[in-house]
């Protein structure tokens, strides 16, 4: 098949108008905002190579999903856009389109167009996904105020040892717990609604818990004071943190984990009907993340988080 009876095929199906024309018609209903998202994957650097079709699938779409979320908006569509090394056989599409198909169901979402081309280098899929949020409520970095809570939506470094376990750095009987959680990130998106009633701010923590509570630190010019007993882990990460197979400070700021960290008045604790964690608090001070021992002391990271650069 060529380009287009691959898309006529496999892509065309996950859209609502066939794809027939090179733009999307988008209605926005009255009342809401459009949220614009972007993330692209590539091949050796956002999951390994050789990897299976349906976990790139799950990977791509999800983690643009997870910063809907932080944004307190549901999902609406996305642009699909990939970059193949070589022209793709039907298994893998329809494997990839597949997953994409499955998950669309999921998070009631719908790809409203992209592209296919060819890449000189590894296979790489970029996805745009949008959303609606009522006008004026949308979530951002910026909103947290001294006194605020710092609460998590579950636990961290799960998928840090997802990584390390597939390249074989770490040697473990939960191995495949592990990977799912690299692989196939579940985004908070169900928490939406009472993001947008009882947070100030909120983001994902994509890049590490450490990074990305510093960029809502300096969006918001407060300093956020964790304490380390509070943070929670796996029961399998924690027996692996026990053994010292890995660190406190790989697991705060390996990154790919999808949960959700917000910056919530105490009087609304009591309100969030989800799953969730208060580690800390934010405090008037310099743009910073204090990780505070049992002593009160602060610890000492030699970085924040994942960087491209």
């Amino acid at each position: 098949m060529n380009e287009f009876e691959i898309i006529e095929k496999y892509f065309a199906p996950l859209s609502r108008d066939g794809l027939r024309d090179d733009t999307a018609v988008l209605k926005i209903p009255p009342g809401f905002d459009l949220i614009v998202t972007s993330d692209t994957l590539n091949e050796g650097v956002h999951f390994p190579l050789g990897e299976a079709p349906e976990f790139i699938a799950h990977k791509a779409l999800r983690v643009n999903l997870s910063d809907l979320a932080a944004a307190g908006a549901r999902p609406l569509s996305y642009q699909l856009n990939l970059a193949f090394v070589q022209k793709p056989d039907c298994g893998w599409l329809e494997k990839f389109t597949g997953v994409l198909a499955a998950d669309q169901a999921l998070f009631d979402i719908y790809c409203s167009g992209g592209d296919t081309t060819s890449i000189k280098g590894g296979f790489s899929v970029s996805i745009t996904a949008l959303g609606l949020v009522p006008s004026g409520q949308a979530l951002g970095r910026g909103g947290a105020k001294a006194g605020d809570a710092v609460v998590l939506s579950g636990p961290v470094g799960d998928a840090l040892i997802g990584l390390e376990a597939l390249r074989g750095n770490i040697i473990t009987p939960h191995a495949d717990f592990f990977a799912l959680a690299y692989r196939k990130p579940l985004p908070r998106l169900a928490l939406a609604e009472g993001l947008r009633r009882y947070a100030h701010a909120a983001v994902d923590i994509s890049d590490g818990l450490i990074a990305d509570l510093g960029h809502v630190c300096r969006a918001s010019a407060v300093t956020a004071e964790i304490e380390l007993a509070k943070i929670p882990f796996s029961a399998q990460a924690s027996l692996l943190l026990e053994s010292g197979a890995v660190s406190v400070e790989a697991l705060l700021t390996g990154g790919d984990d999808y949960q959700l960290a917000l910056a919530v008045p105490p009087e609304n604790i009591g309100f969030l009907d989800f799953e969730h964690y208060v580690i800390g608090r934010f405090v008037s001070g310099s743009p910073k993340v204090e990780v505070l021992d049992a002593g009160g002391e602060v610890l000492s990271f030699k970085k924040g988080g994942w960087q491209h650069f």
